[in-house]
């Protein structure tokens, strides 16, 4: 039996403080404190003035514009009442620049130090997100940014269970999650067609959740700790790295001005499944600021709803915690973070004791348990009177080990890893044209231990990269263009030119283009850590290189009217193409699973198109189609379908508010078509449900089927209520488990996982907030 360490006795904590920081009045403080020095030290006389935002006919004073004399580095901000003062020019007439985001830039002739300035920015039309789910803007596609970028916002993300990571793609088409076994609850994400390995993974802008975590790394985040996540499709920004090829998730915590003083997040769910996350934010100082995340949760059934003696999820307990410290002083800002969490999962069949039978052929088992710890740490210089100039290094340091045991085979692993990254951002000339330079250093130490065989290697890789960001005035072209050069000292050089384009045809139709490289370090058996839950020798024919491959896609995004509601259609299109890809050969042997490098083709092409309207006031519906052409060149089989990849998908959304949003419904519905399934021995399958059968058959593809899933809340005075279910049509892949009569024989397969394995799943629960 695991060992479970209830979340309940976790947070108890008692923190007394005087006052809450208040982040407004100290900017304002700061603004004009940062004018008065600058003045005095000058010894100039100033020019004073004020800024108004129009739109739609009606002006209001504008917090935060930034003013600066043209090709010099003295400028000022805006107060909360839209005033500011900035010494004089040494000469004049002179080009005084005003900007600020989501408006028109405006450049004012001044042309003497009397002279008293009004000045009104245009909210810019263009620079509207466009609405894919509601009102609220749940989701939007910026029409601002020059790279693809979906963000999906804490609305979105309540709108689901969304108890980790793993669940907070539910109700967005772009992102898939599927179980890469049958046993130990492993999911992977797919972007594009391809395994989320390809993705990269940041939390807030560092790389996370990489090598030893991939497998059960998404289950590491807990939702509740997240205010959104932004998607970003195809080649990405070179600052992170080189490991982005089918595009970047980066994920954004909650910051203090989002939070109460204690926010409560209780879930329960139909399978056994108890959840609590507690949030405690605190203002120590005017310089300090702590906010401590905390999670527990717990699974001890052990549910067998088909009967073939092994349990369809493994018990599970996980305690994870968050404590980030914040500073800001002067012009410094910074946080140091502090990440811990202590996981332990363990399943097979339902007989399995691992006392007596652990290491025997009497019942099978596994088990895992998971240490893992992060220190990161942020730190920067900001100008006030600047705000495009900026400095910050950022690091992180991660140690994981994990050790686990599958049926008879033994695999205990660990890494330590060390990020640091430093970064220039500034203008050349206007801030129409931006750049941002920087350095980076990434050292992964790896020791795994399979079986008896041990597997070490260092990687240490220092960068250094640039980039060029163009955005005209009137917003309608934007540039990203970046170039990174790394040092790998197991594989030498490595470049990485990227692209990216934007173009407002009009202020309804944006278009958008990217293309470049990645690069990424195979992980043998993390990477696909569900075949050691196999029969199947597992054989590694030579070597692994590193992975190569080059990305290029097109985006276009379109709003209209329909009966005076607004509208959306966005259709993206990308390929794929590697230089080199470790395969994975689950084709040309039906008693093993090959390891090789690329000798031949492999190509991944993604077609999606999806269409937002608000059918009726607060009603949203979204309707997406997804076509994945994904083929790898195999060895005696040739190019083929790559295996448990849907070519086709479906996806239907409907939400709705009422008028005062105390009550929310959503409802979402996928079609997955059918999928290629791999070789084996003794494939007997069948599925069970609304089309059940009682005979099993032989199957190479499997069949297409519907999720649904729904959700209602209920927002009261202090808390909210919210009660859901997942797989609502109860579909099921009956029997994912070849072989499970005997676990031990050759004929034994947990990896061919294409459907649901469980039925339906009702939950519930409350979020609080705590002023």
């Amino acid at each position: 039996m695991i060992s479970i360490l209830s979340p309940y006795r976790v947070f108890i904590i008692v923190i007394n403080f005087k006052f809450k920081f208040q982040m407004k009045k100290y900017k304002l403080l700061l603004c004009l404190l940062f004018c008065f020095v600058q003045g005095k030290m000058l010894a100039q006389s100033t020019i004073s003035g004020k800024v108004l935002s129009s739109y739609n006919s009606k002006t209001e004073a504008l917090f935060g514009a930034a003013i600066h004399w043209e090709n010099t580095s003295v400028g000022a901000i805006t107060n909360e009442n839209g005033v500011f003062e900035i010494p004089a020019p040494t000469e004049f007439p002179s080009n005084l620049i005003v900007n600020s985001l989501e408006h028109i830039n405006d450049t004012i002739l001044v042309r003497d130090s009397t002279q008293k300035l009004s000045i009104v920015l245009i909210k810019s039309v263009d620079l509207k997100a466009v609405q894919v789910v509601s009102n609220k803007n749940s989701t939007e596609i910026s029409t601002i940014k020059t790279l693809n970028t979906e963000t999906l916002g804490e609305p979105e993300l309540l709108k689901a269970a969304c108890c980790n990571l793993s669940e907070s793609f539910e109700t967005n088409p772009t992102v898939d999650v599927n179980y890469s076994d049958a046993i130990t609850g492993a999911k992977e994400i797919q972007m594009l067609g391809l395994s989320g390995n390809y993705t990269q993974l940041l939390g807030e802008a560092i790389p996370t959740l990489r090598g030893l975590a991939v497998p059960f790394g998404l289950n590491y985040i807990p939702g509740s700790w997240m205010s959104s996540i932004q998607i970003s499709k195809g080649a990405g920004s070179v600052a992170n790295g080189y490991e982005a090829i089918t595009g970047q998730i980066n994920i954004e915590f909650k910051k203090p001005d989002d939070l109460p003083f204690l926010f409560l997040n209780v879930f329960e769910d139909s399978r056994g499944r108890s959840e609590l996350n507690a949030i405690l934010n605190t203002s120590i100082s005017k310089t300090f600021h702590n906010t401590l995340f905390t999670h527990g949760s717990f699974r001890t059934t052990k549910p067998d709803h088909n009967n073939d003696g092994f349990l369809d999820q493994p018990q599970y307990g996980q305690v994870n915690f968050f404590n980030r410290l914040q500073f800001r002083k002067g012009n410094y800002e910074g946080q140091i973070g502090v990440k811990g969490l202590y996981e332990e999962r363990a399943g097979g069949q339902t007989s399995f004791n691992a006392s007596k039978d652990r290491g025997t052929t009497n019942a099978y088992g596994f088990n895992v348990k998971t240490m893992r710890g992060e220190l990161i740490t942020k730190s920067g210089k900001v100008y006030p009177a600047t705000p495009w100039k900026s400095m910050g290094l950022q690091t992180s340091t991660t140690y994981h080990d994990q050790m686990s045991y599958f049926g008879l085979t033994q695999y205990n692993a660990k890494q330590v890893s060390f990020y640091g990254n430093y970064s220039l951002i500034g203008i050349l000339g206007t801030t129409d044209h931006k750049y941002k330079v920087g350095a980076d250093y990434k050292l992964d130490d790896y020791h795994e231990n399979l079986n008896d065989s041990i597997f070490t290697r260092i990687e240490a890789v220092p960068g250094v990269y640039g980039e060029y960001t163009f955005s005209g005035d009137d917003h309608k072209l934007g540039v990203i263009v970046g170039s990174r050069i790394d040092y790998h000292n197991l594989f030498g050089w490595l470049y990485s030119p990227r692209i990216n384009l934007k173009y407002n045809f009009t202020q309804n139709l944006i278009v958008r283009a990217s293309g470049g490289k990645g690069y990424r370090t195979p992980n043998l058996y993390a990477d696909n850590i569900g075949l050691l839950i196999s029969s199947k020798q597992l054989i590694v024919e030579e070597k692994p290189d590193i992975e190569a491959a080059w990305n290029g896609g097109l985006n276009a995004t379109y709003k209209f009217k329909v009966l005076a509601k607004e509208a959306s259609i966005t259709v993206d299109f990308y390929h794929t193409q590697f230089e080199n890809q470790l395969v994975v050969d689950q084709y040309s042997r039906e008693d093993a699973v090959l390891y090789y490098n690329l000798d031949g083709s492999s190509t991944a092409n993604s077609f999606q198109t999806t269409f937002t309207y608000e059918l009726i006031n607060n009603l949203d519906i979204k309707f997406s189609y997804k076509l994945d052409d994904v083929k790898t060149s195999y060895k005696n089989v040739g190019s083929v379908q790559r295996p448990l990849i849907a070519r086709e998908k479906l996806f239907a959304n409907i939400g709705y508010k009422t008028k005062k949003e105390l009550w929310w419904f959503d409802a979402t519905l996928q079609w997955e078509g059918p999928k290629k399934l791999p070789n084996t021995t003794g494939d007997m399958n069948h599925v069970h449900g609304s089309d059940a059968h009682s005979e099993t058959a032989i199957i190479e593809s499997a069949p297409d089927f519907f999720m649904l899933n729904a959700q209602v809340t209920k927002v009261f005075r202090k808390f909210e209520a919210y009660i859901g279910g997942e797989n609502l049509l109860n579909f099921t892949q009956h029997n994912p488990i070849i072989g499970s009569e005997n676990p031990f024989g050759n004929s034994f397969d947990a990896t061919r996982v294409w459907g649901p394995i469980m039925g339906t799943m009702i939950y519930g629960g409350i979020r609080i907030s705590i002023q």
